[in-house]
């Protein structure tokens, strides 16, 4: 799969694994979401060779990535698309989008965990529709099942810190890392 990338450092994997904690406070949470950002921004730049390039946080989650990526990228556009999975269908729900009338060329889209994809295929839509001619889809963890779904999707990279087998039966990764949303605004029930 040449447009899907994980992680391979023993950083990553050894945060992702303190991520699994659930008792983790969210200051905790958004420490290691922060830092395992830090080496994909990297990894997920180090190509990259054009000047028209945004930066596209997923409304509340993908917010935990910016800084890493402001840093990598300090002088770029970020814009923003806010789409929730609504609890009983998993169906993806568009709230929020503050694109400008002109695309990038590139958008670098910030999405903490991708688990069914429908949340990524909307946003991968909503880009493409807007003109962006290329998209890097960064994430903490994904599912196998959201990894197969875009093996093949032209003009779109993924750039993972790890990969979890399956998904409950209420679309959460197993072993997964919780809602993460949730987790990293200290909203959980």
């Amino acid at each position: 799969m040449k447009n899907i990338t994980i992680s391979d450092h023993p950083v990553v994997n050894e945060l992702i694994s303190v991520l699994r904690d659930l008792s983790l406070k969210p200051s905790q949470v958004r420490g290691v979401v922060d830092e395992i950002s830090r080496f994909l921004a990297y990894e997920s730049t180090k190509s990259l060779n054009v000047s028209s390039v945004s930066i596209v946080p997923v409304l509340r989650s993908g917010m935990s990535m910016m800084s890493a990526f402001s840093k990598v990228l300090p002088d770029v556009p970020i814009y923003h698309i806010g789409i929730f999975r609504e609890k009983s269908s998993l169906q993806p729900i568009e709230y929020y989008n503050k694109l400008p009338k002109h695309s990038t060329e590139v958008a670098i889209v910030l999405d903490p965990v991708m688990a069914t994809g429908g949340t990524a295929q909307a946003v991968i839509t909503t880009l493409q529709e807007w003109g962006c001619k290329h998209i890097v889809f960064v994430g903490v963890l994904a599912s196998a099942q959201a990894v197969a779904r875009f093996k093949n999707t032209p003009n779109v990279e993924f750039v993972f810190g790890a990969i979890d087998k399956s998904l409950d039966e209420q679309g959460y990764l197993v072993p997964g890392i919780g809602d993460i949303g949730d987790r990293l605004y200290g909203a959980a029930a």
